[in-house]
This record gives structure tokens, sequence and C-alpha cells, in this order.
């Protein structure tokens, strides 16, 4: 596994994955510096900074597997030195929580359309599902979920080619799409928009953003979490600008930096039009494994 910094990019860190049969683990996403597998019985975090690995107690199986489960992301809600760190898993009908040192996990079942993502914003967990609805989500004093009433742009139409993606950015709630548009001479073209959830209506409403001003987005493909960071130029970055992390055609960085409302390279757009169909995949490409070391933000 290679390890790259935006902040230096002429270092590069190689460390050793965790050893794991790809037969046998599934991929679910990584948090905190985590990467997040299951065996089908147990969920295993490896930090592959420490190479410090954590197990978590077996799953709850009812004759079934986590595979079975159809168990497809997990996340943790906080690092595991925090008293309140929960390990949260995903699947397509239930929401599983282990409090990191209990013995047990906890399952809320789901009503309606699996969850695609989830972020934590001034102190609460929000949740998109696969219709692109928003919700909330309680850990305390059980599991619960809530759906959020929102108005979308008139005209507004996400999630058409890829799904869209949910990122905190300060103070700000954003979703971010792939539109994707036919040109007679260069083919099909894609952009990123990006939408500001505001809060000011009742109910709250999503409202297009021409510019990200002094931020820069992370994105990536798979169950990696978003990112934001403010003046990114501080480690060489550029505001207003979609990091993908996926190799440039005309640089050797490793990953791709888009402008918004600029046409977004061919051979990534057709990386971001697999995110649809990978989301449950197995699979760990290339991603962002905790770019807020990079500008010194909270994780």
């Amino acid at each position: 596994m290679k390890l790259v910094d935006p902040s230096k990019r002429a270092l590069s860190l190689h460390v050793s994955g965790p050893l794991i049969n790809p037969c046998l683990m599934r991929y679910l996403g990584c948090s905190y510096g985590y990467l997040i597998f299951s065996d089908g019985e147990h969920c295993h975090l490896h930090d592959v900074y420490t190479g410090t690995k954590v197990k978590a107690p077996k799953l709850p199986s009812n004759g079934r597997s986590s595979i079975h489960y159809g168990i497809y992301c997990g996340l943790l809600v906080a690092p595991l030195t925090s008293p309140n760190s929960h390990l949260t898993l995903l699947s397509k009908t239930s929401i599983f929580q282990w409090q990191v040192g209990a013995n047990s996990w906890t399952e809320q079942p789901l009503v309606g359309e699996p969850i695609l993502q989830i972020v934590f914003f001034k102190g609460q967990m929000f949740a998109m599902d696969f219709l692109q609805r928003l919700h909330t989500i309680c850990i305390v004093p059980q599991l619960s979920i809530q759906e959020v009433a929102v108005v979308w742009e008139e005209g507004m139409i996400v999630g058409l080619y890829s799904k869209p993606w949910l990122v905190v950015c300060g103070d700000m709630l954003l979703l971010v799409d792939l539109a994707v548009s036919r040109d007679l001479l260069f083919g099909f073209l894609g952009t990123f928009r990006v939408f500001r959830l505001d809060f000011s209506y009742e109910p709250a409403k999503w409202v297009k953003m021409e510019k990200l001003d002094n931020w820069a987005l992370f994105l990536a493909n798979d169950r990696t979490p978003t990112s934001s960071c403010m003046n990114p130029e501080r480690w060489g970055g550029k505001s207003n600008y979609i990091y993908v992390p996926m190799a440039s055609e005309d640089s050797d960085e490793p990953w791709t930096a888009i402008e918004v409302g600029q046409p977004v390279p061919k051979t990534t757009h057709h990386m971001l039009f697999s995110y649809s169909s990978t989301v449950h995949s197995s699979r760990g490409n290339s991603l962002w494994l905790l770019p807020s070391l990079v500008y010194g933000g909270q994780q």
C-alpha cells in the first residue's frame, strides 16, 4: 500500500496492508485512519499508519453472516480513543452499532431505501438514502432514524449518472452531483454541480452554488468519507476545486483536481460513473484515507 501526502508531493510512504484474504474479506470503508473490513462474522479495523488492529465482537448471526445481511458500509462515529466511539455498519435492511469496548452489537431495522452515505454536521448525523432523501440518525438513548423535510430547487435533478455526495464544508452541508451533457464535438461532458442546504427556509432547501470560494472538496467513488479544506493554497492545493483520487492524464500526481463548473476529464468521469454500480463492491480502490491531516483540521 502506498500513501501519498498532497502537501509533500515528492514523498510517499509504503506501508503494509492488513493480512487478509480478499476472497474472505469485504472492504466496508475507512474512518479516522482505520480501514474497515468484514470476514462475515467479525469486523476488523486496521490503522495503516501504526499497524494497530482492532477486532469487533461477533455480529449477531441468526444463522446469517454479514455477507448475507448485505452489510456494505462501515464507519466510526468518533476516534477509537473517544468514550463516545461507535462503529456503525449499514446494510440494506438495518443499521448496526457497536460501542467500542462493549461485548455486543445493537441493531435498528431500516424502513425504506438503503442508506447511501452518512456525514456529521453540527453535532448531528445526517444520512442520504439511494433516492437522495435526507435523514438524521440518533444513537442515544437508542438508535433511531428520521427523514428531514427538504425542498429541491426548481429543475434540480441529481443522481442520474452517479450517486451524489454529501460533503460537510465548514458551516455548510453540501450536495455534489456529477451532471452529464452531450456535446456534438466532444461526446459526453461531465461537470460537478454543488448545492448548499439552506436552513433559513422552512423546510430547508437545496440551493445551487456557482463557486466554492476559498474551499476545496475531496470526493471518492466508494465508501471513503468526503472531506473539505479551507484555503488549500497553504499546502499547494487550489480553492474552488474538487479532488478525486485518480491519476490525472497530464500529471504524475495520483489524483485529479477539477475546477467547479469546468469539464471533468473523460477518464475521471468514467470512474465516477462506476460509483453507482460499485457502491456495494468489496474492493478498496484508491481513496482519501485521512485528508484532514493535510490542513490540520479535525478528523
